[in-house]
């Protein structure tokens, strides 16, 4: 914690302490099915965007099912299209057409869960971030919903400083609040998310605090801040 000397506002007053930006929500990431990894395309501390592909399973097993599927699916669509024709004819019953149409559509249910199973053994990002942890490595096997990865979702950012016990009993009072950093020409506003209503051991106690639009892009995890709050004189 650093704290300069107060900056009078008229009858406001502005303390400056060091702050760090962190990242406000860790996303943790695994297939949504189960196999062997094939490939991880990324490493940790890696910065990364959404969509961005981050690891793959062994897809031979899931596209040979596609591929079985795929072809019932076309042999009973050709069926059902010439007991259409029949139907229309009248030399079948609505009935044995129903039947066709039904084993048809079931069908395809099964081949759309496959393929979807095919598309789970490709992992993405959800979000951009930063890849905090790798916890598996190529060729292991992986259960669905394993955290493969821990992101940082940079999206969401927030700054917490550290604040002495006199400023904690004028938070009541506390007006507004602003962080500048290095390379930043102008203050980025934030807004109170919470106070931690316990001091630690230094007798310090810890503040949240969102930004109130759109971070700068240059802000990132990790990055120390001034933080300054403005407290109105009573």
């Amino acid at each position: 914690m650093s704290l300069t000397r107060p900056i009078a506002l008229n009858r406001e007053t502005s303390h400056l302490y060091s702050g760090i930006v962190k990242a406000a929500h860790e996303v943790s990431l695994g297939f949504k099915t189960a196999g062997q990894i094939a490939r991880i395309h990324v490493s940790e501390g890696d910065y990364v965007q959404q969509g961005q592909l981050l690891a793959e399973l062994d897809d031979a097993d899931y596209q040979l099912a596609v591929d079985a599927l795929q072809i019932q699916y076309d042999q009973l669509k050709d069926e059902v299209e010439r007991t259409k024709q029949l139907f229309n004819q009248k030399s079948v019953s609505a009935n044995d057409f129903e039947k066709a149409s039904a084993g048809l559509r079931q069908l395809g249910v099964q081949l759309q869960a496959n393929r979807n199973k095919l598309d789970y053994t490709k992992l993405y990002a959800p979000t951009n971030g930063y890849i905090q942890t790798v916890n598996f490595s190529p060729a292991e096997m992986v259960d669905a919903g394993t955290a493969l990865f821990t992101l940082l979702d940079v999206s969401r950012l927030e700054v917490e400083v550290s604040i002495p016990a006199n400023e904690y009993l004028r938070r009541d009072q506390f007006t507004g609040f602003t962080c500048r950093a290095a390379g930043l020409k102008n203050g980025v506003q934030l807004r109170l998310g919470s106070i931690t209503p316990k001091a630690d051991g230094n007798q310090l106690y810890h503040l949240t605090l969102a930004f109130a639009g759109q971070p700068d892009r240059r802000l990132t995890a990790g990055m120390n801040v001034e933080v300054g709050i403005t407290v109105a004189d009573t």
